[in-house]
């Protein structure tokens, strides 16, 4: 019978998870008592063979025992114990060591069996640690505790425990980023708060119901409040110009169109108004919406401005006075030199009549004659241009036959063009029709580009050419009134020629009064410099304009522009004024970017 004590003592076995060996110094196993769920391996003959279940409630099966412990265990296990086995029984002295048997293909016929494994493969690795114990000089008591769960739990834990750490690490260097950031995001509102407070101009931010929930230093200075007293005030407390009855739709126009520039009053803490210059932005934010205005006080420019107007006012004054002086002087010459032209035509015929063959003594005459018509001529330039200046140039339009007139101009400036042995080339259609325009004055535009064109080359060739061009093919630009005039049809006259031609810096100010392409000009070939100022302010007057194309040694090509019918831009009256600018109302669509913002710099 079993006593009370083998019945506990099997309960207490029972109660043990490890497998446990008793073995005999020479390696015979004498007993074991196997974990609870063990699946038998065979060893030895049938390696990797599958045996019967054997759990704690069947001890009568003794398979291993009477077998040597190397028949028993796998060979990594035989390997690796061998020599604590030894070490023990010669040592009398407990030994431990931990043995891991990989479950590849190659070791399952040695796997040692899985002790504590309810679910296991066999072609996972498992550890088991093995404590060896001396219970006597000649047995030892050897116990198999399967490690595996508790070793793999470990390296799950470890492993989630350093991705844990490199989350946590990623943490922190996103907190430091957005710390960084957030400092940075510190620092420029800290520091657009400072550039707000130091900027020059005044600005005010204003809510939708006019009250300013923000002003700058500037601001606070430029009206005498404290930045205090302005939070509780609006801005129709400082812009008497804009009253509370109109703030509805102002606010609308600022929604409308997003910013906008105007000048208005300010009006300080003593009452004093000065003018600014307002830049008004509407802004929306977190759903509210709001006025930054951004003001600046233009006192002194204005000042400047009223001065300019002054000055300018007081010389067109004196530009005017000068032009009725030049009127009226050329108004006077031109009686007494009429009379030394007369008197020297009637010396030169008496002279004939009564037989005076002295050549010197006519060519005298002649001399006096030739000068005085050239001085004439020249004063004629001036009334002209004296009319011009003064408004009192008046247009006498009147309809003609343009191809009879084109052919009446250019066989008179035959002549003229071959007296320095030119060549004379006319393209011409012959179809051209009726004109309405002032005859005399395109005649003389005409007569004064040719007569250059004469006049500065040599031995050389003229070409005159006419067409008719619509005002979109045009290289012009034109004013509102001229695009709504229904004078779209132009004709275009072309004079070239291959004469000295200019450089760029001439051509600056080539229709300039009183200006020719630089002094040498004036001596070598004389003249006044006031034909083709004329000649453009003609063109202008009109609603043309003459372009002018020249390369220096090359030749040069002035272009004439007018409508086929001129219409008077004033109604009620004839008179014209010079346009505020050289080029008047029209200005070439060609010029260069860089020209044009050098002809906008004051």
């Amino acid at each position: 019978m079993v006593s009370a004590s083998e019945t506990r003592n099997c309960a207490l076995l029972k109660a043990i998870p490890d497998a446990i060996f008793w073995i005999h110094k020479d390696g015979t196993c004498l007993d074991y008592q196997p974990p609870k769920n063990f699946t038998l391996w065979a060893s030895g003959g049938n390696p990797g063979q599958k045996l019967q279940p054997e759990g704690i409630e069947n001890l009568s099966d003794r398979t291993y025992i009477g077998k040597k412990w190397w028949e028993i265990w796998p060979l990594e296990v035989i390997q690796q114990c061998r020599e604590f086995l030894e070490r023990a029984i010669a040592t009398l002295s407990e030994q431990v060591l931990e043995v891991e048997l990989s479950g590849n293909d190659s070791l399952c016929c040695s796997q040692f069996p899985p002790l504590n494994s309810i679910n296991y493969h066999p072609y996972s690795s498992s550890i088991y640690e093995i404590q060896i114990i001396p219970s006597s000089e000649n047995e030892l008591l050897v116990i198999v505790r399967d490690l595996t769960h508790l070793k793999q739990t470990e390296a799950q834990l470890r492993h989630e425990l350093e991705q844990k750490a490199l989350q946590l690490h990623h943490t922190v260097l996103a907190l430091e980023a957005e710390k960084a950031h957030r400092q940075q995001i510190e620092e420029i509102l800290a520091f657009t708060q400072f550039s707000l407070n130091r900027a020059g101009d005044s600005v005010f931010w204003v809510n939708s119901n006019a009250q300013f929930f923000y002003v700058n230093e500037a601001a606070c200075l430029s009206l005498g409040y404290s930045r205090e007293e302005l939070i509780l005030m609006t801005i129709h407390d400082i812009n008497l110009d804009l009253p509370k009855n109109v703030w509805s739709d102002y606010w609308d126009e600022i929604k409308q169109q997003g910013s906008f520039t105007l000048e208005c009053y300010h009006q300080t803490k003593e009452g004093r108004r000065f003018p600014v210059e307002s830049t008004v932005n509407y802004l929306e934010f977190n759903g509210k919406e709001y006025n930054c205005i951004l003001a600046r006080d233009i006192t002194e420019r204005k000042q400047v401005e009223a001065q300019l107007l002054e000055t300018k006012a007081a010389a067109e004054a004196a530009n005017r006075a000068k032009s009725t002086f030049l009127a009226n002087m050329s108004h006077e010459l031109r009686t007494p030199l009429n009379a030394i032209i007369g008197y020297s035509e009637l010396l030169q015929e008496d002279a004939r009549d009564i037989g005076i063959n002295d050549s010197e003594f006519l060519e005298d005459l002649r001399s006096i004659n030739t000068a005085g018509k050239h001085l004439l001529a020249l004063i004629g330039d001036i009334l002209d241009y004296s009319k011009i200046e003064s408004g009192k140039m008046q247009l006498f339009l009147e309809s003609f036959d343009l191809d009879k007139a084109f052919t009446q101009i250019c066989h008179t400036a035959q002549p003229l063009i071959e007296k320095n042995a030119n060549q004379l080339v006319v393209q011409f259609s012959g179809e051209l029709g009726p004109m309405y325009a002032d005859l005399t004055k395109m005649r003389q535009i005409l007569f004064n580009l040719i007569s250059n064109a004469a006049k500065f080359t040599q031995k050389g060739k003229i070409e005159i050419a006419v067409k008719k061009q619509v005002r979109s093919a045009i290289p012009l630009v034109f004013t509102p009134e001229q695009e709504s005039s229904s004078n779209d049809l132009f004709v275009v006259f072309q004079i070239c020629d291959t004469g000295i031609g200019m450089s760029a810096e001439q051509l600056n100010h080539l229709f300039q009064a009183f200006m020719q392409a630089d002094a040498s000009t004036t001596r070598e070939y004389g003249g006044t410099g006031l034909g083709l100022a004329i000649s453009r302010l003609f063109s202008q007057m009109m609603g043309g304009d003459i372009l002018v194309e020249s390369e220096l040694g090359v030749g040069s090509t002035f272009t004439v522009y007018l409508p086929m019918e001129v219409k008077l831009l004033q109604a009620g009256g004839n008179d014209w004024q010079e346009p505020s600018v050289p080029t008047g109302a029209i200005a070439r669509k060609l010029l260069r970017e860089d020209e044009v913002l050098e002809q906008s710099k004051p």
